[in-house]
């Protein structure tokens, strides 16, 4: 045994000890009933890198001293009380070694929820009987008796029952537990996911762009050849389009990486609205209590649908949440994103679902409005560097929009008062929640 399990191990001991001060005399004199045997059981079963045989062991050692020691300070006679005392040994030591060969020999199994218990009543049993047995010897009379024998088995009985609870009750947290990582985990996989799959719409965006620039350039060194233009203009313009083509290889490289690795690889389920809402609402909430902003996040979600393009939606919201967090920044404040169905004037359905996100930020000017969906347009900067926050923008967002979902997006501001954007698309575009759906 190494030295790690070992201090575990005597660390259980004594944690078994001071347990089995917990304890009812029953029966017969010295003979209790005690904490600690439940203790060790629930130790055996959840530490499986420590051997049942020393937890036994060490604990009927630790056990019987630490009872000895209490009740010599009590009673003040030594040889009395190691009789009433030396006898749990037996208990411990039977208890060990039948467990081991049990398992080993009979069961021949990892232990397990279903097969524990009936090893442990046959062990509680079997050494309660050791345990009377050395009392037997030790007090020189017999003490079976039929009785004595029947509460031994409802003992053990109870025991087990109340020792498989506490441990269905810990598989049960621990169950928990890893459920909450694991949901944790794949909602973090699948935002960054979802931020990929952005990126790389850019990309293969920036793609087509480097393609316009290897052709014109190619047609430009056409151009100069017929025109007899300087060989030396004619080589620049040929290498830009090489270039270019070289460039082309490496992006369209990059790109089927990430898309097989990061999008393609995790795969785009599809989710509902509200679930979309809440995990990118969380995200936000994260990013806001990191840099230490006062701002209030609310939902309300009065209609839910399924959406397919779930990658692309939740660009969609992340980015509009993080815009208006951003926008916002230390001043506090509050913003809303609800979604909803669309009503006429007539309070009647119109068959499309509007996703708005309000905010009482400082607004945008007018004169800027017209340059919002412009590519790599924003309002936010670095004051110390000067360096503009580099973020999808609205661009990419209308483009979404417009062309995944087949809707329309607006904005209305004013200046140091509100900013509202409405983003508006058919119902036939997703799937059709029928549950009814009423989220604050």
């Amino acid at each position: 045994m190494d030295s790690s399990k070992f201090r575990k191990t005597v660390t259980v001991a004594i944690f078994v000890s001071l347990a089995s001060q917990v304890r009812f005399n029953l029966l017969t004199d010295g003979f209790i009933v005690a904490m600690s045997v439940m203790a060790m059981a629930i130790f055996i079963y959840c530490y499986e890198d420590l051997s049942a045989l020393y937890i036994a062991f060490c604990s009927g050692i630790f056990a019987v001293l630490f009872r000895l020691f209490i009740m010599f300070i009590q009673q003040g006679h030594f040889a009395h009380t190691a009789e009433l005392v030396m006898p749990d040994i037996a208990f411990f030591f039977t208890y060990g070694i039948l467990y081991t060969l049990i398992y080993k020999y009979i069961v021949r199994k990892p232990k397990n929820i279903r097969n524990f218990p009936l090893v442990l009543f046959v062990c509680d049993i079997s050494s309660n009987m050791a345990e009377m047995t050395a009392r037997c010897i030790v007090f020189d009379r017999m003490i079976f008796t039929v009785t004595i024998i029947t509460s031994l088995f409802v003992i053990a009985f109870v025991r087990t029952i109340l020792t498989q609870m506490v441990i269905i009750a810990i598989e049960a947290y621990s169950n928990f537990l890893v459920n909450k990582e694991h949901d944790a985990e794949y909602k973090k996989l699948l935002t960054q996911a979802s931020i990929f799959e952005g990126e790389l719409h850019v990309m293969e965006k920036n793609l087509v762009e480097i393609e316009d620039i290897m052709k014109k350039a190619y047609e430009l060194h056409q151009s100069m050849s017929n025109i007899d233009a300087p060989k030396e203009l004619q080589d620049t313009s040929l290498e830009i389009a090489k270039n270019a083509h070289e460039v082309k290889g490496d992006y369209m490289s990059v790109i089927g990486v990430l898309k097989e690795t990061y999008v393609g690889g995790f795969g785009d389920k599809g989710m509902s609205i509200h679930d979309i809402v809440a995990l990118e609402r969380a995200n936000v909430l994260s990013l806001i209590r990191s840099r230490g902003y006062h701002i209030d996040v609310a939902m309300k979600t009065r209609a839910d649908f399924r959406v397919t393009k779930s990658f692309k939606m939740m660009s969609i919201i992340r980015n509009l949440l993080t815009n208006s967090a951003e926008a916002i920044g230390e001043r506090g404040g509050r913003i809303t994103i609800s979604v909803t169905e669309v009503l006429d004037k007539k309070n009647e359905r119109t068959d499309s679902y509007a996703i708005v996100v309000y905010d009482n930020g400082p607004g945008i000017e007018r004169e800027s409005m017209e340059d919002v969906f412009l590519p790599w347009y924003t309002t936010k900067f670095d004051p110390e560097t000067g360096q503009v926050n580099r973020g999808l923008g609205m661009s990419l967002l209308k483009d979404y929009v417009e062309n995944d979902f087949n809707g329309s997006i607006a904005i209305e501001s004013e200046k140091n008062k509100f900013t509202r954007i409405t983003i508006t698309m058919p119902a036939e575009t997703f799937e059709e929640n029928k549950d009814e759906v009423l989220h604050s």
